[in-house]
């Protein structure tokens, strides 16, 4: 569409503004119909001949010919005006600039009468107006109504309404008086925990906010009401407290499994005061050695081994994220060195024994192009293996789409499956698996195929303190009224470390397949964070 400018001699005559041309502003004339009203910046009210019609930017299609007055209000700025004429078969489109009114806001902020003295207790306040903190009490603002927001650890928090005038100074006078002791807000970062895992994921932390300075203790009691551990919190200088522990004793030794009875107390210790205020809050918690926090492959959207489903699942409101990388020539990747598949994933579990997954699965091509995979996999565990009860039992409802294919690169099948995934550990480090699993496919993933597929994977999974490493097999039976056929036979070999003390996972992996007289080799990378 070509663009017409006006004149210069047409723009004199149109563009009337009260304090002048600003930079920045511009008006054009293209074929079509209407007005168009911009400003910077946005959502100023437009006024056409003294008639509110909405804000920036503005779109009138069917405006008749003539001439208008256009004014724009925004609170703060200055207001612009501007006579146009509209033509037949023409559309205008105005854009002005609003400078802004600005004001300066002092403010005096001083301790009310009988407050602790300076050596007792600071005064450093945090100053908030329209969004911005700042420590320093001089603030330049546009003009109106503003709400300056005045908060400092230990004092009452002051809100004050503040009308900002013109190229003017004024001048608020505050007076800030301590703030009664309180402690809010205790929690647990894991009601339950197993110390055995590594890092952050063995230990818990207990956190709580107070609303001025003082000290405290946590005391933690075990079921027949022995104190087991004790730690002196503080002095707090700050509202937000937390301290963690790793379900030890207060001499270093390992706590059996059990639940805990903790005790936060915490009190104001001003010395002008006759008595300190105490304050208490209680909650339990539990060391559960049969619960395992550990990264698994996620990147097929169903969690577990590369091209194998496990029966474990996080605990209750863990997550893990994971991003993955293959290169080589990976099933369903094109030739040799023709794509650079990646995943992203996420795994989380909402309720005790249910976890949710979901992947995207994007194969870009080096020649332009890309193939697109999205799945997910909701995973309920009947029976979770344990030392005495080695058998691990799991069902899993699955559904993948792709843009094209019957199985991504990270091995995930396309449509919608019924997997009944197996594992019987063996000790403590060592499990085996074992997962039958019915597809029904056809073409992107839509289950139109009338006979399912089948499908037959297992592994070996090996776990410690800071890693777990496996292997994993994966064949695929697919049947016809006459026959059966067999899809790609996938092997993959995986290592995944999450050292102390971070929470990150890095992951390295190397596999192969073979279908019909083809076979392709792959390695990966990736990089996740679990909780």
């Amino acid at each position: 569409m070509n663009r017409i400018q006006f004149f210069p001699v047409l723009l004199i005559a149109l563009l009337c503004i009260t304090a002048g041309p600003a930079a920045g502003d511009s008006i054009e004339e293209i074929a079509g119909k209407g007005l168009v009203v911009q400003s910077t910046p946005p959502m100023a009210k437009v006024f056409i001949n003294g008639i509110e019609r909405g804000l920036t930017p503005l779109r009138l299609e069917n405006i008749p010919r003539g001439e208008y007055d256009i004014r724009l209000e925004k609170d703060g700025y200055a207001e612009r005006r501007i006579w146009v004429s509209i033509r037949e078969n023409s559309r205008l489109e105005i854009s002005l600039n609003l400078g802004e009114i600005l004001g300066t806001l002092i403010l005096n902020i001083d301790r009310a009468a009988g407050s602790p003295p300076p050596e007792k207790m600071a005064l450093n306040p945090e100053i908030t107006v329209e969004g911005i903190t700042q420590t320093d009490p001089v603030f330049s603002l546009p003009a109106g109504y503003r709400v300056v927001r005045i908060r400092a650890f230990g004092w009452e928090e002051v809100i004050h309404s503040v009308y900002i005038l013109q190229d003017a100074i004024q001048r608020l006078k505050v007076e800030m008086r301590p703030a009664s002791f309180s402690m809010t807000g205790a929690e647990l970062r894991r009601a339950r925990f197993n110390p055995a895992n590594s890092g952050s994921l063995g230990i818990t932390e207990f956190s709580f906010n107070v609303s001025g300075p003082g000290e405290g203790r946590i005391n933690i009691l075990n079921e027949r009401g022995d104190m087991v551990f004790a730690k002196d919190l503080g002095p707090f200088t700050t509202w937000s407290q937390s301290v963690a522990w790793n379900g030890r004793s207060s001499d270093g030794t390992p706590l059996p499994d059990g639940t805990y009875k903790v005790l936060l107390l915490t009190e104001s210790m001003l010395r002008d005061t006759s008595a300190p205020v105490e304050r208490r809050a209680e909650m339990t918690v539990s060391i559960d050695s049969s619960m395992n926090i550990y990264p698994l492959s996620s990147s097929g959207a169903n969690s577990g081994l590369f091209f194998s489903p496990l029966p474990d699942i996080l605990p209750r409101g863990s997550f893990q994220i994971d991003g993955s990388m293959l290169f080589g020539r990976a099933a369903a990747a094109g030739e040799t060195w023709d794509a650079l598949p990646f995943a992203a994933a996420l795994r989380f579990s909402p309720l005790e024994r249910l976890e949710m997954t979901a992947a995207l699965n994007v194969t870009p091509f080096f020649d332009g192009g890309a193939v697109t995979g999205l799945g997910g996999t909701l995973k309920w565990v009947f029976k979770k293996a344990r030392a005495e009860a080695p058998l691990g039992l799991a069902m899993g409802l699955s559904y993948t789409w792709a843009g094209e294919g019957t199985l991504t690169p990270f091995g995930t099948a396309i449509g919608a499956g019924l997997s009944l995934p197996l594992s019987w550990r063996l000790g403590t480090a060592l499990s085996l698996a074992l997962s039958p699993e019915i597809l029904w496919t056809g073409k992107e993933g839509y289950p139109t195929d009338p006979i399912p597929r089948a499908l037959l994977s297992g592994g070996l999974l090996i776990r410690q303190s800071f890693f777990t490493a496996g292997l994993s097999l994966r064949s695929e039976y697919i049947f016809s009224e006459t026959s059966m056929d067999f899809g790609p036979l996938m092997a993959a070999a995986e290592i995944r470390f999450f050292p102390p003390p971070s929470s990150m996972v890095f992951s390295l992996l190397g596999g192969g397949w073979l279908e019909d007289g083809r076979a392709g080799g792959f390695g990966g990378i990736g990089i996740g964070l679990i909780y």
